[in-house]
């Protein structure tokens, strides 16, 4: 079961800076995560900016395509900074990421993918809309005294680029993520 996600794509260099960072937190301490995904030390996923998480809905990967295209003609790149490294609760459990300043842009974009999207998704996330807190993960599904502990190995606490792209991550059948497709913002 293919799952889908809308992503902010994060540029060279400062993506290999990260999936460097972040295989080194997953190597370390990904045996105490608490996950439904493979807890073998192993990165599996792309460093990014959730917009949206859809679910297992890759059924409807063409008509998701086309309406990103579409809606991407109507949004600028956007400037991304971050607010700080910090441990985000999630169902118990904490998960080390860098908060992302949330802008008119980044929230206008995020809700208009929502809106154009939900009839397509088969998951309706917690943290949409007016609920919308951009970031990225670093690693996630911690108990708390090992996510503690993950925030002194940290080296990458804080990060601006600009947001050219909007990307389509999908996670495949053994896990492992990749963006599928990357539509250029206006």
């Amino acid at each position: 079961m293919q799952k889908v996600t809308i992503v902010l794509t994060i540029p060279e260099p400062l993506n290999s800076k990260l999936i460097n960072e972040i295989k080194e937190l997953h190597k370390k301490y990904g045996e105490y995560c608490e996950s439904k995904y493979p807890n073998d030390g192993e990165y599996r996923d792309v460093p990014h900016i959730t917009l949206f998480e859809m679910g297992p809905c890759y059924k409807n990967i063409k008509q998701i395509k086309s309406k990103l295209e579409r809606l991407a003609k109507n949004h600028k790149p956007l400037k991304i900074d971050s607010k700080q490294l910090t441990l985000f609760n999630g169902r118990g459990l904490k998960h080390l990421v860098v908060e992302v300043k949330n802008t008119k842009q980044i929230q206008a974009l995020h809700n208009e993918i929502v809106k154009e999207l939900s009839p397509l998704a088969k998951k309706k996330g917690e943290y949409i809309l007016d609920k919308y807190e951009p970031h990225s993960s670093k690693i996630i599904n911690m108990p708390l005294k090992i996510a503690k502990q993950t925030l002194n190995d940290a080296k990458i606490k804080e990060f601006e680029f600009t947001a050219n792209e909007i990307g389509i991550k999908v996670r495949q059948e053994n896990h492992y993520c990749i963006i599928e497709k990357r539509i250029k913002l206006a």
